[in-house]
C-alpha cells in the first residue's frame, strides 16, 4: 500500500509537470503569434523599426517558432540586411527542414546576394519537396529569369504550359524569356497566344510591340503600342516604347510627346529621362536635353550612358569644364571603354591639347582596333600637329572601316 501511494504521488507530480510544461509552451506560442501579428500591423503602417522589434520579441518569446524567424528575415531583406536575413532563414530551416517555402524564399535572398549557385540549389530542393506544386514551379521560373537562366526558365514554362495552356501569364513569361534569348519571332508567337487568351491586357500589346520592334517592323509595333496605351493610359512603359517607335519612324514631335506622358506618369524612371534627352538633342533642344541627363543621373548616379552623353551636350553648350568632368568621371568608372577615351580625346582637341588628345585616341584604338571614330579623330589631331603622313594614314584606316566622313577628309586633307 505504501509503495502504491508513493507511485501515485510520483505519477500525479509528473502529470502536473507535463501539463505545466505543455501549457507554458502553448502560452509562449500564442504570445509569439500575437507579437508577429502586431509586427505585421506596424509594417502595414510603414513602421519598419517597430515591426522588426515585434518580430524579434516573438522569437524571444518562442525560440522554436519558425514563422517568427521568416517574418524577421523577410523584413531584414527588405531593409537590405540580407546576411542577417539568411541567418534567420537558416534557423527556420533547422526548425522546419522540409519546408519548400523556406527554401524558395531563401533562394530569392541568395539571388540578391549574387549567390547564384546557392540559389539554384535551394530552388531545386524546394521543388523536390513538392514536385507537383505549379505555383512553386512558377516561382522557380521567376527566379530563373531573375538569374538570367533563360533556358531553364523556358524548360519549366514549357512543362507548366502543357499542364495549363490557358494561362496567359505563362505565355507572357515564355515570350519574355525568348526575347532575352534574341528569338523575337518565337517570342512574338508566345505573345500572340497570350493576346488570344487575354485580349484586354495592356501588357500583352506592349510586349507584342517590343517583339515587333526587335524585328524592325516599326509600323506594326506602333499599332500594338497604340492598343497598349488605349487599354491602359497609365502604362508608362508602353508610352515610352511608343515614343521609341515614333522616333524610329521619323516622328520627333510624337516621340517627345510620348516621352513627356511617360514621365508625367512615372517621374522616377532614369531610362525614360535618358531617352527623352536623346530626342531633345536630335531636335536641337540642348538645354532640355542637358536637364534630362541631369535628372537621369540624379536618379541613377552610376548611369554611365547618361553621363557619357551629357558630356557631348555640355560640350555643345560651351560648358567645356563640365564636359571634361563628365568624361573623366566616365573613365574612372569604365577605364576599358573605348568610347569614353574617344570623347575625352575630343575634348582635349577642343582645348588645343593635341598631345593629350592623341594619347586618348591611342588608348581607344588599343582597346578596339575597329573603332573608326578613334582613327578619324587621331588623324585630324595629327594634321593639326603638322604630321600629315600619319594623319592621312589614320584617315585611310577610318575610311576602310566604313566611316563616310573619313573619305571626305581624305579628299580634303590628302588630295585624293
Amino acid at each position: 500500500m505504501k509503495h502504491n501511494l508513493i507511485f501515485q504521488i510520483l505519477l500525479t507530480t509528473l502529470l502536473a509537470c507535463s501539463t505545466f510544461s505543455g501549457s507554458a509552451q502553448l502560452n509562449n506560442r500564442l504570445e509569439a503569434v500575437q507579437l508577429v501579428q502586431q509586427g505585421d500591423m506596424q509594417l502595414r503602417m510603414g513602421n519598419s523599426e517597430q515591426a522588426l522589434l515585434h518580430y524579434t520579441n516573438a522569437i524571444q518569446a518562442d525560440i522554436a517558432f519558425a514563422d517568427g524567424y521568416m517574418k524577421r528575415a523577410a523584413l531584414l531583406s527588405r531593409l537590405g540586411q540580407n546576411t542577417q536575413a539568411i541567418a534567420d532563414m537558416d534557423r527556420a530551416l533547422e526548425l522546419n527542414p522540409y519546408s519548400e517555402y523556406i527554401f524558395d524564399r531563401r533562394a530569392k535572398v541568395k539571388i540578391l546576394m549574387n549567390d547564384l549557385k546557392g540559389a539554384e540549389s535551394d530552388l531545386e530542393r524546394a521543388v523536390a519537396l513538392k514536385p507537383y506544386d505549379d505555383l512553386l514551379r512558377e516561382s522557380r521560373v521567376d527566379s530563373w529569369m531573375e538569374m538570367g537562366m533563360w533556358d531553364r526558365a523556358m524548360s519549366d514554362l514549357d512543362s507548366l504550359i502543357a499542364h495549363d495552356p490557358t494561362d496567359p501569364l505563362l505565355h507572357l513569361k515564355l515570350g519574355m524569356a525568348r526575347l532575352q534569348e534574341n528569338d523575337a519571332a518565337s517570342a512574338l508567337l508566345a505573345f500572340e497566344r497570350a493576346g488570344y487568351l487575354a485580349p484586354r491586357l495592356a501588357l500583352v500589346h506592349d510586349l507584342r510591340g517590343v517583339a515587333l520592334m526587335r524585328q524592325q517592323r516599326w509600323s506594326e509595333a506602333l499599332i500594338a503600342l497604340d492598343s497598349a496605351v488605349l487599354l491602359n493610359p497609365t502604362f508608362d512603359l508602353a508610352w515610352y516604347n511608343r515614343g521609341l517607335v515614333h522616333e524610329r519612324l521619323g516622328h520627333p514631335k510624337q516621340a517627345k510627346a510620348d516621352m513627356d506622358t511617360a514621365l508625367v506618369i512615372a517621374q522616377d524612371k532614369p531610362h525614360i529621362f535618358f531617352q527623352r534627352a536623346l530626342v531633345r538633342k536630335r531636335n536641337g533642344d540642348l538645354t532640355g536635353s542637358r536637364a534630362d541627363y541631369d535628372r537621369a543621373l540624379e536618379l541613377a548616379p552610376d548611369y554611365l550612358e547618361a553621363q557619357y552623353n551629357r558630356a557631348f551636350v555640355r560640350k555643345q553648350l560651351g560648358d567645356h569644364a563640365g564636359a571634361m568632368a563628365d568624361a573623366e568621371a566616365t573613365l574612372r568608372k569604365v577605364p576599358d571603354d573605348p568610347d569614353a577615351w574617344v570623347i575625352t580625346g575630343n575634348l582635349h582637341m577642343l582645348y588645343g591639347e593635341l598631345t593629350e588628345a592623341i594619347e586618348c585616341f591611342d588608348r581607344a584604338i588599343a582597346l578596339d582596333a575597329e573603332k573608326a571614330t578613334a582613327w578619324y579623330n587621331r588623324g585630324l589631331a595629327f594634321h593639326m600637329q603638322y604630321q600629315p603622313l600619319r594623319g592621312c594614314e589614320d584617315l585611310r584606316q577610318s575610311a576602310e572601316l566604313g566611316l563616310e566622313r573619313a573619305t571626305d577628309a581624305l579628299i580634303y586633307f590628302c588630295a585624293f
